[in-house]
């Protein structure tokens, strides 16, 4: 495993702006959706980078914003900020981010003899229109089981990645190369707090999230124990004012 090119590749993220790095080996995928597993989108596929950016917390914390302003008016601020304000400043701009970080990782690794390929952050720009010929059609590599199975964190009960670090206030980007990485260990303690919590749940006004039956409190969960109903929570969240509410209450 080539630790000092994980060095490398770690230190040109963090200086693009990226908060958090791991690596992950192709044999953590296991059990994939046929025709997505890393092996499937790069022959010879030997690691997984995942790289996360947080949402500034004003920024994750909008819906107080120009409550008493002259210029956006009471009945359309609402709208305003979550379809454009929370939508540039907590999806575009961190998107465009995490391309950038992951092209200039895909770079130097074929400089190094390692043809790549990163995957486009979920929800970015253009997504938005395939979204709309195909609603709830998931993203083509989950960035999320990357980023918990390179050791950032873990899925929470609100089906978001928590991190230790930043609760579920960040996104992520990443791909898959052939070059041996020297692999971050998993989470070895939890991050959500569960029920014991319960913020995201009790926030989640369109009630989008549904718990898995059975549920391990006391293991790192490595895969999701809720489900998101991404129709239902798209179509609600204008009339309830609640996009990012789940990712906001998390402590």
């Amino acid at each position: 495993m080539d630790g000092k090119l994980r060095n490398e590749l770690e230190a040109l993220a963090r200086k693009g702006g990226a908060r958090l790095f791991g690596v992950a080996g192709t044999d953590r995928f296991e059990g994939a959706p046929t025709g997505h597993h890393p092996s499937d989108l790069v022959e010879g596929a030997a690691s997984v980078i995942a790289v996360g950016v947080p949402l500034p917390l004003r920024v994750a914390n909008y819906r107080g914003l120009f409550e008493s302003s002259e210029i956006i008016a009471g009945d359309f601020r609402r709208r305003y900020l979550q379809e454009y304000f929370y939508r540039t400043t907590g999806y575009d701009i961190i998107n465009r981010c995490l391309e950038q970080i992951s092209l200039a990782l895909c770079l130097h690794l074929e400089d190094c003899g390692f043809p790549s390929l990163y995957v486009p952050p979920t929800y970015g720009e253009n997504y938005l229109h395939i979204q709309e010929m195909v609603p709830g059609l998931a993203g083509p590599f989950s960035l999320r089981h990357a980023a918990v199975r390179a050791g950032l964190g873990e899925f929470g009960l609100n089906n978001l990645v928590v991190t230790r670090e930043y609760g579920s206030r960040v996104r992520f980007g990443g791909l898959i190369t052939p070059a041996p990485l020297e692999p971050t260990p998993f989470l070895q303690e939890k991050a959500c707090l569960g029920l014991e919590c319960k913020n995201c749940l009790n926030g989640c006004r369109g009630e989008a999230l549904s718990l898995a039956e059975e549920i391990d409190f006391e293991k790192v969960w490595l895969d999701p124990v809720s489900r998101t109903d991404v129709r239902g929570c798209r179509e609600k969240r204008v009339p309830y004012f609640c996009h990012g509410s789940c990712m906001a209450a998390c402590p």
